[in-house]
């Protein structure tokens, strides 16, 4: 099996709990990557701006941000998939009607909290979305919106997708990495999809493509690849999904795998 493209998710899979991963393990798997000439993409429902961060010491990262909504390289933007003014319009009313809602909306030059929103709301915002500006209202906002990232308890996830679903309507996928998250995306919008559009600009074949996931948002990623990986902390929908199996993000189980195919 030829490997020419890898792509991880990033919350609960690549990074442990803390937000962190062993850079000097990588390392050793980024380089042979880079000499044989295989692409690194983090694919990811975080902000291009987080993701970039993380991988400021690995220069040629590529990026599947904002679940697909955004691709691009650390130098440059390739595509952006926003979606219609009117489903946004019509997003902002749903959101604004649940109070136990939270949200952020994610736009291409940054994302926007609301002023009324907690001082803990912002703060765990403000780590996932670097590139994130106080406003008062969404609806004066001028930029094109990719995405909306919510939070509500963690306990009621289902039924605020369920609820999201059934008032904005179609146009729109209603998608979570878990504990609480949900995101608002276009309908035919994903990781798969930002994964199709380098196998074109790369003309990489997804069945020379492995990926890596732990949840619900990673579904199509993992079903798009040839070499799909469940982390062994996945959801069970992500183990019927994936071929196979590693250990868990704690035990940097994306580069424990990585070192295994890869023979390092």
């Amino acid at each position: 099996m030829t490997i020419k493209l890898v792509a991880t998710d990033m919350d609960g899979t690549f990074l442990n709990d803390d937000k962190h991963f062993d850079k000097e393990r990588f390392q050793r798997v980024y380089d042979y990557m880079n000499q044989n000439d295989i692409r690194f993409v983090s694919a990811s429902g975080n902000q291009y701006y987080q993701l970039k961060s993380f991988f400021s010491d690995f220069p040629k990262t590529l990026f599947v941000a904002e679940n697909g909504a955004l691709i691009g390289s650390h130098e440059k933007i390739y595509q952006t998939d926003s979606l219609d003014k009117n489903i946004v319009k019509k997003t902002i009313d749903v959101i604004e009607s649940l109070p136990d809602v939270n949200a952020v909306m994610c736009g291409k030059k940054s994302a926007y909290i609301l002023n009324s929103s907690s001082p803990e709301f912002y703060r765990i915002s403000n780590f996932y979305f670097p590139e994130i500006q106080s406003v008062d209202r969404f609806e004066d906002v001028d930029d094109d919106v990719l995405k909306f990232s919510l939070g509500c308890p963690d306990d009621e996830t289902e039924f605020y997708m369920d609820k999201l679903a059934t008032m904005i309507g179609s146009g729109v996928s209603i998608v979570t990495s878990g504990h609480g998250d949900i995101d608002v995306i276009r309908a035919d919008v994903n990781k798969a999809t930002g994964l199709e559009y380098l196998s074109q600009k790369f003309n990489i074949k997804p069945e020379e493509m492995c990926a890596f996931g732990d949840g619900g948002n990673d579904l199509e990623m993992l079903d798009y690849v040839g070499h799909g990986v469940a982390m062994k902390n996945a959801t069970p929908i992500v183990h019927k999904t994936a071929n196979f199996e590693t250990v868990d993000n704690n035990q940097q189980g994306v580069i424990q795998h990585l070192e295994e195919l890869f023979n390092l």
